[in-house]
């Protein structure tokens, strides 16, 4: 682990040649060379929900669009059990050639998003109208700030900005990074930041640990998001926990005993690379974006979430088709366990802290579910009634703020089978008891696409249920003391 204690202070410049070498000249041309690509075009993509008959059909269509990557028809999301229907992506060109096979099997369908081109649209306009609005009232409130030191008054005004960036918009890898680097430099005694190790081209991999004390062998709290590109209301969740954690600290005796009590970690994005892409290139960006060769094509980017060394590609043991190998592909699980130096980065810091790490979440989008472990089976893990108890009392809280309702249980049986997931491994070999994903909103009238009016109501609830959540792990006196086991 690579934690960068002397140069927080420092300009963005300099703690970047203080703590990180320059990534490798191959990496940093592949992305210099991304920066001149223009951005992908869905204008007549739709995402189209298919009501199958029986079971059967249902796994046919599964199956059949889960093994290729050139048909124009891609699931939209991992199906679920709960709900028969199947989401799909259909190019504008494959649009009339699905329809027909939907009516020729008698299939009912029906189109959630016309036009997915006009989504991305007004997702990015809405961005731009909100930095000018909040540029004209900085503006307009430089004022108050006149009769304070010049240099406070500079880092006040930067603060402003990126605080309402962060509240009400989704801010790009560099705005997170900065308004992590002056929440640090405005709560010195609460909060600092720390870094992990780079990912593919050479970026830091950085988080912000929150907590009211010096004593560092508290317990510690995990969170991490944005390990898949596109789930934009992830990262922007964490930084709604990092802002709720730092700003009651002082008024909120709940959040005060919260930090008296555990070391926070929050992550906001293990995956900047991806997410950074989904911002300028390609929005629905799930991977990240190392380069791969198969079959003499170039393919980029893994799934991080299915590269973690447990039970990996398990599932793929007896399917040569199986979607972890198509390199191409959106869940391509990597040539190797732990091929990306992101989540060797993840394994590497969380086994130095597993003995404090008492709880890891790990934040998704979307489906508004708690997945527990395990994902590699349909097995339940032995203490599953705990994880359930934990994630029931969560949901309740949740559901109590704005109604959203939220499903519990094990991706085996939600969704379907997973292996290599993060969580798995945070339990199954870092060995923490409590490692939970949750997939935030919504169920799939926007998708990935969430609005950005969203980004505070799922926060507000998700910051309640992350509060129950840590109510009900100080219970268990077993796991957080080793006593009254």
């Amino acid at each position: 682990m690579l934690v960068c204690r002397s140069c927080v202070h420092l300009s963005a410049v300099l703690l970047l040649t203080c703590c990180w070498s320059e990534p490798t000249s191959s990496s940093q041309a592949i992305r210099e060379s991304e920066e001149d690509l223009e951005p992908v075009d869905y204008s007549g993509y739709q995402v189209i929900r298919v009501h199958p008959g029986t079971q059967q059909e249902r796994l046919s269509l599964i199956r059949y669009y889960s093994e290729t990557t050139d048909a124009g028809v891609t699931l939209w999301t991992e199906p679920s059990k709960l709900d028969h229907s199947l989401d799909f992506l259909v190019s504008k060109k494959a649009r009339r050639a699905f329809q027909l096979l939907l009516s020729r099997r008698r299939l009912s369908f029906e189109v959630l998003i016309n036009d997915l081109q006009r989504l991305v649209d007004e997702q990015r306009e809405e961005s731009y109208k909100c930095r000018r609005r909040e540029e004209e009232r900085i503006a307009r409130n430089r004022p108050r700030f006149s009769q304070s030191r010049p240099g406070d008054r500079a880092e006040s005004i930067e603060r402003d900005f990126y605080n309402s960036k962060i509240a009400n918009q989704y801010a790009n890898y560099t705005e997170i990074s900065n308004w992590l680097k002056l929440v640090a430099r405005a709560y010195p005694d609460t909060s600092k930041i720390f870094e992990i190790g780079r990912s593919y081209y050479g970026q830091p991999l950085t988080g912000i640990r929150i907590t009211n004390s010096r004593n560092r062998r508290k317990p510690a709290v995990f969170i991490d998001a944005g390990i898949h590109a596109r789930e934009w209301i992830a990262p922007a969740t964490a930084n709604y926990i990092i802002n709720a954690l730092i700003t009651g600290r002082h008024d909120d005796l709940v959040i005060r005993g919260l930090l008296e009590e555990f070391e926070w970690y929050i992550m906001p994005s293990i995956n900047p690379d991806g997410y950074d892409y989904s911002h300028t290139t390609d929005r629905l960006w799930r991977k990240t974006r190392s380069r791969v060769q198969s079959h003499r094509r170039t393919c980029f980017g893994v799934d991080a979430n299915r590269n973690f060394d447990f039970h990996w590609q398990s599932e793929c043991e007896f399917n040569p088709r199986c979607r972890g190998r198509l390199a191409c592909g959106d869940v391509f699980s990597g040539s190797r366990p732990l091929s990306e130096p992101e989540t060797i980065a993840l394994t590497n810091f969380i086994l130095a802290n597993r003995n404090r790490i008492k709880m890891y979440l790990s934040l998704h989008s979307y489906s508004q579910l708690f997945l527990l472990p395990w994902g590699y089976t349909t097995e339940h893990s032995s203490d599953y009634d705990d994880l359930k108890n934990m994630s029931e009392k969560a949901a309740i809280a949740l559901t109590r703020l704005y109604d959203t309702n939220y499903s519990i249980g094990t991706p085996g049986e939600i969704l379907y089978q997973a292996t290599g997931g993060s969580f798995d491994w945070a339990k199954g070999v870092a060995g923490i008891k409590y490692s939970i994903t949750m997939e935030l909103r919504d169920t799939g009238s926007y998708g990935f696409l969430l609005p950005a009016q969203q980004i505070e109501p799922t926060g507000k609830e998700t910051w309640a249920a992350v509060k129950e959540m840590v109510k009900e792990l100080k219970k268990d006196t077993c796991w957080m003391t080793r006593t009254n086991c």
